[in-house]
């Protein structure tokens, strides 16, 4: 059966349109791997720099800081050198471990305890201005009142132990766990509830599909900010209520002018705080991993 040929104007595909298609889509096959490889190239680049900076940085910091320190009497400051030897030392007779082992107990409770009560307190202070008018008087207060404050009070109720240990580090990590989980909530674009509800979205799928997940980036900074209060709160606490942990062995040496120990503890209670918000990024990369192709600063 004869067919008619095929005009530039109708529906059908002439071969020299599909020649040179099939010439073009090579060439843009091979242009999106090439752009995708330098941006992973320029992002390797930029780690390797910052890593780099900071050791040569770290390099430079310690060697200032151990021909100072041969030059001071060592109760005032000690030499890096010195401070190694002692961290070796608390390692080898074991009471570093033990004291680790103490805090960190006291932060799992504490801090558990804080995010099993800030995040849904502040999402409900969130959804409800009857709650937020209730709450937020109180929450703002207690936000800004130095937790040292509240330790007279502590040692009246709880007494000295392991309990008061674990109330400060609760009430110092459960505040902004609150308050940035209530300004996730409030963060929450109109026009994307508004969407959902034109859906015929229920109120429960409102709250776990769109309210949850676009409070999420806000929730988990609360909690990177709340695990390094948590820390500060642990060394209070061990110095003045528990009587124990790292916060013991800061003030046994500080007694006896061991500034060396002292400046080997406090750069544990450092290494501790960096290792905990580290993983409490990788925690928040897992469920916010889209919030990092909107940034515009990698």
């Amino acid at each position: 059966m004869h067919q008619s040929p095929t005009h530039p104007g109708s529906a059908g595909v002439s071969p020299a349109s599909l020649s040179g298609r099939d010439a073009r889509a090579p060439s843009a096959a091979r242009l999106e791997p090439s752009g995708a490889s330098s941006v992973s190239g320029h992002h390797h680049r930029s780690t390797t720099y910052f890593w780099a900076l900071r050791l040569i940085t770290l390099v430079g910091v310690l060697t200032g800081w151990e021909l100072l320190g041969a030059r001071v009497n060592p109760i005032f400051l000690s030499t890096p050198s010195r401070i190694l030897a002692a961290l070796f030392d608390l390692v080898r007779t074991g009471q570093l471990l033990v004291a680790l082992r103490l805090s960190l107990l006291g932060i799992a409770i504490g801090f558990s305890a804080a995010i099993t009560m800030g995040v849904p307190v502040g999402i409900m202070m969130g959804r409800s201005r009857t709650v937020e008018a209730i709450l937020e008087p109180y929450v703002s207060a207690l936000y800004v009142t130095p937790r040292v404050a509240l330790i007279p009070l502590l040692l009246i109720w709880f007494g000295i132990g392991f309990e008061a240990q674990v109330v400060v580090i609760f009430l110092s990590s459960v505040f902004p766990i609150i308050v940035n989980s209530y300004a996730g909530v409030r963060d929450i674009s109109s026009q994307l509830v508004d969407t959902a509800r034109s859906f015929c979205a229920t109120e429960r799928q409102l709250f776990f599909e769109v309210i949850l997940p676009a409070s999420v980036p806000f929730t988990m900074t609360g909690i990177r900010l709340g695990i390094g209060q948590a820390v500060i709160g642990m060394v209070v606490a061990q110095m003045f209520l528990a009587l124990s942990g790292l916060g013991k062995l800061l003030v046994n040496y500080g007694d006896f002018f061991k500034t060396d120990y002292v400046f080997a503890v406090v750069i544990v209670i450092g290494v501790l705080g960096i290792a905990l918000t580290e993983a409490v990024k990788l925690i928040e990369r897992r469920f916010a991993h889209w919030k990092e192709s909107e940034r515009a600063f990698i």
